[in-house]
């Protein structure tokens, strides 16, 4: 009869262990999951742009380009004030954009590379200028608190260019695209 109970009691033992291992990696979610708000972007290299009359003009690292950056990725979703379009991070990896209050927009998908650099495919639907999306790699990521930090480069048309330093005039030399690297603040909702 010990023999018996022993045994009982080992398989209740290791039923026990297995469950427990299995709600473990169930729970290990990405500490990334979450709505973000963009709080701040700044210019994270320099760089130039030819402008008629003017030669090139020079744009300087910790430039604020914050109001930019946030038409740029959240300019398919209609929102009274940017600090109420946030970017959600979903648990199945799935990326929406919002309007708070509003239903969410399937903005793409996200995947968590390593614990400081983040993937962000944003489809069409949420980069309406790019008929097959923009992928963004952040790197240097680092979250603490509420606040995530990190740096990536954008690809932007020059057309976007123009309109950011109308009334000047891009010269014909500018390229079609420039890649601007930014530093990025996301604020956690």
């Amino acid at each position: 009869m010990k023999t018996f109970g022993l045994k009982i009691f080992s398989v209740l033992l290791i039923s026990v262990l297995i469950f427990q291992n299995c709600n473990k990696d169930e729970e290990q979610v990405s500490m990334f999951i979450g709505n973000y708000v963009i709080t701040e972007a700044l210019i994270a290299e320099s760089f130039t742009i030819p402008v008629i009359g003017l030669g090139n003009v020079p744009v300087l690292v910790n430039t604020p380009v914050t109001e930019a950056i946030q038409t740029a990725l959240l300019s398919a979703v209609t929102c009274s004030s940017p600090d109420k379009s946030y970017i959600e991070l979903r648990d199945d990896f799935s990326l929406y954009l919002t309007c708070e209050g509003a239903n969410a927009l399937n903005g793409g998908t996200w995947a968590e590379a390593s614990s400081t650099e983040l993937q962000l495919n944003l489809n069409s639907t949420a980069v309406p200028t790019s008929p097959s999306g923009i992928a963004l790699t952040v790197t240097d990521v680092n979250k603490t608190g509420n606040i995530l930090t990190g740096k990536t480069s954008v690809p932007m048309p020059k057309e976007f260019i123009a309109a950011i330093v109308a009334p000047m005039t891009l010269d014909d030399s500018a390229p079609s695209i420039y890649v601007i690297k930014i530093s990025l603040k996301f604020t956690q909702k």
